[in-house]
């Protein structure tokens, strides 16, 4: 097998997912070097296995192998070795910063995961060559059959998976929930939105805008779970997955949420476009973008897409219909589900390092 320097995150976060599952299959076809950024962290004792066979095995490392780094378009300037350098960057806004440019213009090759994302690098002027690899999700943990309440004896649970964020739209979410329905709906929220990276008292101002709504009673947040499986545990619960984001780089928990054969409501905007259609989705079009302004980490650098007064009513509409029709399933979403796993994107990944002379 040839070689491979692999650096990235690993568990955790996004970037970590990704790393990670990456990664794992990746070791399939290369041998690796592995260079964590950060701490590991990972739940499952087969991921454990193969990282550690990874580590243990690295007594050195090939200098002249190409090197793969998953990670921020603002730090991309240190690589391992002095191969060929592909980057794997995922980002929510439509422009860079001048540092975000130099760093994007650094590697040899960019990968990222939509043809959204492609367009946004072309629309910067960005010359460095990208291809689109994109990410996957885990079927053996996030499945239609896994876990089986009983859904017809509990509330139609709305559901949304993503740290708090105005970004994740979280603060539109909580405001149509309470449009959309009434105190005699047999209806809840769920937000699964635990954020580690806020302080508390911004935490308490995410949580009292849901408890003190008009339904802050149907409103049930949980703290950060700690594993895959809890999360797959409670979307299995849910009825429909909410996801009004104004830009993302991805929307892994989006896609997970379809792997479940749940349905899911969501902007047709951004990254998740690569998987997202009027088939597997209740989409509402963007057809306006503001300033990204968040006062905690946006500035109104780049934009975002804009929920007007018209993707507001489509979101009602979207949740009352899925509701009154008692709609709990999305084969559409499994379909696409398989189709998009972690093989496919490692796959790509491998054809993008042989195609462009990787190796030479």
């Amino acid at each position: 097998m040839k070689n491979l320097n692999f650096t990235s995150p690993v568990g955790g976060t996004g970037y970590g997912i990704a790393g990670l599952n990456i990664l794992e299959q990746l070791s399939e076809k290369y041998n690796i070097s592995f260079f964590p950024i950060g701490q590991p962290h990972i739940d499952n004792q087969k991921q454990v296995t193969m990282l550690q066979k990874i580590i243990l095995n690295q007594d050195s490392f090939d200098y002249d192998a190409p090197c793969l780094k998953i990670w921020h378009q603002f730090d991309l300037a240190q690589r391992v070795g002095r191969g060929k350098l592909f980057v794997y960057p995922f980002f929510e806004l439509d422009t860079f910063t001048d540092r975000e440019k130099h760093h994007l213009e650094h590697p040899d090759h960019l990968i990222v995961s939509s043809e959204w994302a492609k367009s946004i690098i072309e629309k910067n002027n960005i010359k460095t060559k990208t291809s689109i690899a994109p990410l996957g999700v885990d079927r053996d943990i996030f499945n239609e059959y896994k876990y089986s309440p009983d859904l017809e004896k509990i509330p139609y649970i709305f559901v949304t998976v993503g740290k708090w964020e105005k970004r994740k739209g979280h603060d539109k979410l909580i405001e149509l929930f309470n449009k959309a329905f009434e105190k005699s709906d047999n209806v809840e929220l769920w937000l699964a939105t635990h954020n580690p990276f806020l302080s508390e008292e911004e935490t308490k101002s995410w949580t009292n805008l849901a408890s003190s709504s008009k339904l802050g009673n149907k409103i049930k947040m949980f703290n950060r779970l700690q594993t895959h499986d809890n999360v797959a545990e409670l979307m299995s619960y849910s009825s429909c997955g909410v996801f009004i984001s104004r830009g993302e780089g991805w929307n892994l928990e989006l896609l997970e949420m379809m792997s479940m054969g749940k349905p899911v409501i969501a902007t047709n905007y951004s990254s998740h476009t690569e998987f997202c259609d009027k088939n597997n989705a209740y989409l509402t079009d963007i057809t306006e973008t503001e300033k990204a302004i968040d006062d905690k980490w946006f500035d109104g650098q780049g934009n975002w897409a804009k929920i007007n007064k018209q993707n507001d009513e489509e979101i009602i509409e979207h949740m009352r219909f899925v509701y009154t029709n008692n709609i709990r399933t999305n084969p559409d979403g499994i379909e696409t589900a398989i189709k998009y796993n972690w093989a496919n994107t490692a796959n790509i990944i491998s054809n993008i390092l042989e195609e462009n002379n990787a190796y030479t």
